[in-house]
């Protein structure tokens, strides 16, 4: 699946889609506690359904299931509990903002987003890959979520790209890392939004080039 979402994309789409619901018959079938699967192998199913494919209730349920693995409470090693893998449940988080977006669904949108921000502040001193990369990448995806939603709209209200414009500026010192800027990910997001219809203070068409 990792290789034909590489290659192809979208060109892939009923190959992801029957790939993932293979892996969803089988959990069916056998039981998460038989086949042991990791938070991150839902998760990558998830995104690789939610960024190639359209099947976006699939792309869900595998976010959630990863969410739920990652979300669990373990010991800490001093006699309190700690979220088994806080960095997994923040990008679980952020597949299920992505298919809020393509829904068009601006408060679930906002909602999975924020929590996966909060998952950055809370559990940062743990990991500093949750503290600052990730936190960046939240805030990049974010942005250009919202891009796509009011781009995906009949007819944006002057409160929606209000919504997006924050966002832009919020992410503003993300969007000109060269690191950020030279990712897959964020360029196959940048190439789904047709038009900057809010004229958010972004060259999206750098983006696009990844």
């Amino acid at each position: 699946m990792s290789e034909l979402d590489r290659t192809g994309g979208s060109t892939y789409r009923s190959e992801i889609v029957t790939l993932a619901k293979q892996v969803e018959i089988l959990v069916v079938k056998h039981g998460q506690k038989n086949l042991n699967l990791s938070a991150s192998t839902y998760r990558l199913v998830g995104l690789f359904v939610a960024l190639s494919t359209t099947d976006l209730e699939l792309a869900g349920r595998m976010a959630h299931r990863a969410l739920d693995l990652a979300t669990r409470m373990e010991p800490d090693g001093s006699g309190g509990l700690r979220m088994a893998d806080p960095l997994e449940a923040l990008q679980a988080h952020r597949v299920l903002a992505d298919v809020a977006a393509q829904n068009l669904d601006l408060g679930e949108m906002t909602k999975e987003y924020q929590a996966a921000l909060n998952i950055s502040e809370a559990e940062g001193a743990r990991n500093r890959y949750v503290e600052v990369e990730a936190r960046q990448y939240t805030k990049t995806y974010w942005a250009l979520s919202a891009m796509m939603l009011v781009d995906g709209q009949q007819n944006p209200t002057p409160k929606d790209c209000v919504e997006v414009r924050r966002r832009t500026i919020a992410a503003q010192e993300d969007f000109k890392a060269l690191a950020l800027g030279k990712n897959l990910e964020i360029a196959r997001r940048a190439r789904r939004i047709k038009e900057n219809v809010c004229a958010a203070p972004i060259d999206l068409l750098s983006l696009k080039r990844g």
